[in-house]
């Protein structure tokens, strides 16, 4: 098997239909798979079965180009947040085996590790014949995600050919997307949502991409007018902005809502963006691949009353609730089935699988077969859709000269969900500033990781083990 083939198989019914459209260009799905091929062919001297490869490229085609050029030669494909200074891609090139970056801006991360550098936005290179794909197990290992860990930095999530193919490759189906839809891509490419309710969904279907390189009202708008999309995945905060600006599309479409909590008013955003549109509320987890359950709202002239379950679960998995208690039983959410991770990549944390059940650290329970997420026991911070792992940033701010020690947590914001706020104690003989330290974190992070605020004190409140109560943290502000 070859992952590639789902996407460069429609070539041969639909050659001349549009595969990807950017701003300024359109490219056939006959062009795509040419592209593909020539660009597998070009990093074959560098990638074989089991090379992990990382993609560290805007969203513009060449980051599918490379991502199936990659699956084409039975490679690793690992996504990298394109917003990451140089010194955090080699840390986590590192920490991941890295061995081959495809890059769209230079980068220097040392003598072991390849890269290839990528121009415009459909970087083709030339070759006289191509090389032939690899063929795959059903357990050979397909990408390499990231997710939280408890070290601070985040964690690989290893996933076989089996997990994308129980859980990415059904979501079409899911959903209801076909070869005659049009998906509007405003996600950053590298993120999982994008790259399985995008990309994947595009192959899968043979669908159309409309393709954003970043996310704008304005962007969205134009999108909207010379596209017409009938699918369109988004994050809560694209929806409000998109209300704020006025934004409105009148036709009938399906809009996904995913990557932070999604009640009443996230609904009523998106039904004054989108009048017709039918609503796709879920639930998911990088160790579970993708989705767990799925809540499918429908239209505002004709919906369920369920806006706060993530619905039934989908095919292809069991989920329980762990020791439940409680008036609505509730407990620790455990998924079995294909869906689940094949194991994790730099770190020594074991991987939380128990008799087939994956302990997702998440509480929940179920209703007439629905779904409920109550809490997050994990403390990811979820900012506008991007993740952020508190420990990379308490790493960064410790190693400010005048910082004893930190913690960061998350403070629930109206527009972007959550955003980070930072606990620093000082070095005895020190007292930084919040604007100093913030700055500290800009100039060593990605923008959306920088916390929204920094609260300097003399210390910081701990249980009687000498743990910090980041519970009492949290309470800050709210």
């Amino acid at each position: 098997m070859n992952r590639s083939t789902a996407l460069l198989d429609w070539a041969f019914s639909q050659p001349r239909k549009d595969c990807i459209v950017t701003d300024t260009e359109r490219y056939s799905y006959a062009e795509v798979r040419a592209a593909v091929k020539a660009a597998a062919t070009a990093l074959a001297d560098r990638v074989r079965s089991g090379t992990r490869v990382g993609l560290f490229i805007d969203s513009t085609p060449n980051f599918i180009l490379y991502e199936y050029a990659v699956f084409y030669l039975g490679g690793v494909v690992t996504p990298i947040n394109r917003a990451m200074k140089q010194e955090e891609v080699q840390r986590l090139v590192e920490r991941l085996g890295i061995s081959v970056v495809v890059c769209d801006t230079p980068l220097d991360l040392g003598p072991e590790v390849a890269t290839h550098l990528v121009t415009g936005e459909f970087d083709v290179p030339t070759v006289t014949e191509y090389v032939a794909p690899a063929q795959l197990g059903i357990d050979d290992p397909a990408m390499l995600l990231q997710t939280s860990g408890s070290t601070g930095e985040p964690k690989g999530v290893l996933l076989a050919q089996r997990n994308l193919a129980a859980n990415y490759d059904p979501t079409y189906r899911w959903i209801g997307v076909g070869k005659d839809d049009t998906i509007l891509l405003a996600l950053p490419i590298f993120n999982t949502y994008a790259l399985n309710q995008g990309i994947n969904m595009m192959a899968m279907s043979g669908a159309s991409m409309r393709l954003l390189r970043r996310f704008s009202p304005d962007a969205v708008a134009e999108a909207l007018r010379d596209s017409r999309p009938t699918f369109l995945p988004m994050v809560p905060t694209m929806l409000a902005r998109l209300r704020q600006a006025d934004v409105r599309y009148d036709g009938p479409i399906k809009v996904g809502i995913g990557a932070a909590p999604s009640p009443t008013e996230i609904a009523a955003d998106a039904w004054a963006v989108f009048p017709r549109a039918h609503l796709y509320l879920g639930y998911g987890l990088t160790e579970a691949t993708a989705i767990a359950s799925l809540n499918h709202i429908g239209t505002a002239a004709d919906h369920h009353d369920d806006f706060t379950s993530t619905g039934p679960i989908v095919s292809g998995i069991e989920v329980r609730i762990d020791e439940p208690s409680g008036d609505d039983q509730r407990g620790e959410i455990l998924i079995k089935g294909d869906s689940v991770l094949r194991g994790y990549v730099g770190t020594d944390e074991p991987v939380p699988v128990e008799d087939g059940w994956l302990h997702t650290g998440d509480v929940g329970f179920f209703k007439e077969g629905r779904l409920t997420i109550v809490d997050r026991i994990r403390e990811l911070i979820i900012r506008g859709g991007q993740n952020i792992y508190p420990g990379e940033l308490e790493k960064v701010l410790t190693s400010h000269p005048a910082v004893l020690e930190a913690a960061v947590v998350g403070r629930p914001d109206q527009d972007l969900g959550e955003v980070p706020v930072a606990f620093v104690v000082p070095r005895p003989g020190f007292r930084p500033s919040p604007d100093e330290l913030r700055d500290w974190t800009k100039a060593r992070l990605a923008a959306f990781k920088v916390p929204a605020e920094v609260v300097v004190q003399d210390n910081l409140p701990r249980t009687p083990t000498g743990k910090i109560q980041k519970r009492e943290l949290r309470a800050y502000g709210r």
